[in-house]
């Protein structure tokens, strides 16, 4: 469960956090501005009583529908990936920014911790089935005590193209057959234990 201090964040971020808490069993309804107009059609999406906004990127339409409501929280759709896009995000009135999923533990961790310095939700951004896995996987692997990867032979030594842990995140390789020297290698400079069943 994500713990966040309710008082490190500014009201209609803790409203959109709200929304996305509080909408697991049924739909949280999140109303698309175009550029077209968006103030008339942040108005007209908060009479229909949408749960948030989104805008594809921050700018004058992003504004001027934050504006339009005023309590409906904001969310920048695009993933962003430094420091600056979330300050321009921000600056226009996001309350929520994603973050690519299928980014390494690492790099995603480090852009969350900005979002949150720029006192924004950050959330973790799928576009692809691949995308998902690794996000889940990812979080799994976060909040894990322990970690033990279960992995035929035949995975070891391959590249695929979304990572979702690093070896020293893992404690204990689970296989059926010992891995290449290169691998057992960085396996034991991880600290990995290997058990061959």
């Amino acid at each position: 469960m994500l713990h966040v201090d309710a008082a490190s964040i500014v009201p209609s971020t803790r409203d959109l956090l709200q929304v996305l808490a509080t909408k697991r069993r049924s739909m949280a309804l999140v109303g698309v501005i175009g550029p077209e107009h968006p103030a008339e059609e942040a108005a007209r999406l908060h009479d229909l009583n949408v749960s948030a906004l989104a805008v594809a990127e921050p700018g004058a339409a992003m504004a001027l529908a934050a504006r339009a409501t005023k309590t409906v929280p904001m969310l920048l759709l695009p993933a962003a990936g430094d420091r600056d896009a979330f300050l321009a995000a921000r600056y226009y009135g996001a309350d929520g920014v994603c973050v690519d999923a299928s980014l390494p533990l690492d790099e995603w961790d480090k852009l969350a911790r900005n979002a949150r310095m720029t006192r924004m939700l950050p959330l973790a951004l799928a576009c692809d089935e691949a995308s998902v896995e690794a996000a889940v996987k990812s979080a799994m692997v976060r909040s894990a005590r322990r970690v033990v990867a279960l992995a035929d032979s035949s995975k070891l030594d391959e590249e695929t193209l979304v990572r979702f842990a690093a070896l020293r995140d893992v404690d204990t390789l689970i296989t059926d057959a010992a891995p290449s020297p290169e691998l057992a290698a960085a396996l034991d400079a991880a600290d990995v234990q290997i058990v061959i069943a």
